[in-house]
């Protein structure tokens, strides 16, 4: 069988029914298949025979920051995840779901209108105003773990950074703050052994997406009836075309902050550490010069990428390297691959914190450029350095390879053991920096 003007092996069928296989992506076996895949056939026609529709697997460096640019032509209506499930929603459902006023799933005009409004509250500037507080947070969380000797490197130090952030932000009570994790990994993680409901990805993700939403519903109304001093109020004191957000304007804002807020910073920390873990020499060399700090967080994104994958649809016929893309065509950007292309990134698998130049996509590209990349920058700069000094000798328990998350859009750990030994730290009270 040919497709466009190559012949179909076994081993591509095997490729293409693996590459949305959520347990395909639990051991890092698949860099592999991606070198492959960008060797051979970079812009790849997809037929899997599992999912239930066929696609376009994009893996490049440059195809893929293309993709990415060219939101004229690919389109995020659809979702900008990987869905569940290939059956569309109706609008009676992108409505129930804030779809239809994500800034995620909207493309331009609508998607500048509902971002405009929000911009400056995340920008370089406004996040840096957070440093203190995010510094003593960090603290927060390493004397709450200083004294055991061990704990869990992604729920006891990586999650809690972002959930303290975010939560605090928004205003939740602490007491929520359990719940709202659950649901949050249960929506983007729902494939994972750990979270999954009866076996059922797709179900488990609508349950802990309605769970958020449910919540965040609330949250919206309330702050609405009585404002606090939080972003909460804030986000609900924001307007377009001179009128205040709506309840449900407002509650899919919260769904995107606590969703996107938790999940990024959670997986980049967790993978971070580990290679740094990993990389005694990297390690050294950060402890010695903290002006690499900053291109260290960057080589954090890109070696671990967060975020694997992005999906569009294509709005037109048209030609893109090669391949002749038609209208209505799911499009995947495998930002994981794109990451590890050695003709943008030199000897791509190494952990190399002086890496330069260090272009990745791990925040996308084009309008679509992740709203909360300062914020996430920002909270790992912090996080990183701090657990390293505190704890030279962290390492994980085990050597065996890490239980990574099984999920074709989520990068990240869900658990890892680590020892160290036991620091005296106390927290340091906020503004005392």
């Amino acid at each position: 069988m040919t497709v466009c003007g190559r012949t179909m092996m076994t081993d591509w069928q095997k490729i293409d029914n693996e590459i949305l296989n959520p347990q395909w992506y639990t051991t890092r076996d698949y860099h592999d298949t991606f070198k492959m895949m960008r060797d051979e056939d970079p812009v790849h026609w997809t037929e899997n025979e599992f999912y239930g529709r066929n696609h376009w697997s994009i893996t490049r460096y440059e195809d893929v920051k293309e993709y990415l640019l060219r939101d004229d032509l690919f389109s995020n209506r659809w979702d900008t995840r990987i869905t569940r499930s290939p059956k569309r929603r109706t609008p009676e459902e992108r409505h129930a779901q804030g779809w239809d006023i994500n800034i995620a799933t909207n493309d331009n005009p609508m998607h500048d209108v509902y971002r405009a409004p929000i911009n400056k509250h995340f920008s370089v500037p406004a996040i840096g105003r957070l440093g203190s507080e995010i510094s003593s947070i960090v603290d927060e969380i390493i004397a709450d773990v200083a004294d055991r000797g061990e704990c869990d490197l992604v729920e006891d130090i990586a999650a809690e950074l972002p959930v303290k952030v975010i939560l605090r932000m928004l205003g939740v009570p602490e007491s929520d703050w359990p719940y709202l994790r659950e649901a949050s990994w249960q929506w983007l993680a729902a494939a994972d052994p750990r979270w999954v409901i009866d076996g059922d990805p797709v179900a488990t993700s609508n349950f802990g997406m309605q769970k958020l939403i449910d919540y965040c519903q609330d949250l919206a109304l309330e702050r609405r009836k009585n404002p606090q001093d939080d972003f909460a109020t804030i986000i609900g004191q924001l307007q377009i075309d001179g009128d205040p957000l709506s309840i449900h304007e407002m509650r899919t804002w919260f769904v995107t902050m606590i969703g996107g807020g938790l999940e990024t910073t959670r997986n980049a920390a967790a993978v971070g550490l580990w290679g740094f873990m990993t990389n005694p020499d990297q390690r050294i060399a950060l402890m010695a010069d903290r002006s690499l700090t900053k291109s260290a967080i960057e080589e954090v994104l890109r070696w671990g990428t967060p975020t694997k994958s992005r999906l569009r649809v294509a709005t037109r016929d048209f030609d893109f390297h090669g391949k002749r893309i038609k209208t209505g065509d799911w499009a995947i950007g495998f930002l994981a691959s794109a990451n590890k292309d050695e003709t943008a990134f030199p000897d791509p698998h190494t952990f190399d914190i002086t890496r330069t130049p260090n272009d990745s996509l791990a925040f996308g590209a084009g309008i679509h450029l992740c709203l909360g990349r300062a914020l996430a920058r920002l909270e790992l700069a912090t996080l990183i350095p701090r657990v390293l000094e505190t704890f030279p000798d962290i390492q994980p328990v085990s050597d065996a390879e890490p239980a990574w998350i099984a999920d074709v859009g989520v990068n990240g750990f869900t658990s890892m053991k680590v020892s160290y030994t036991p620091a005296a730290v106390s927290p340091t009270p906020a503004g005392a920096r």
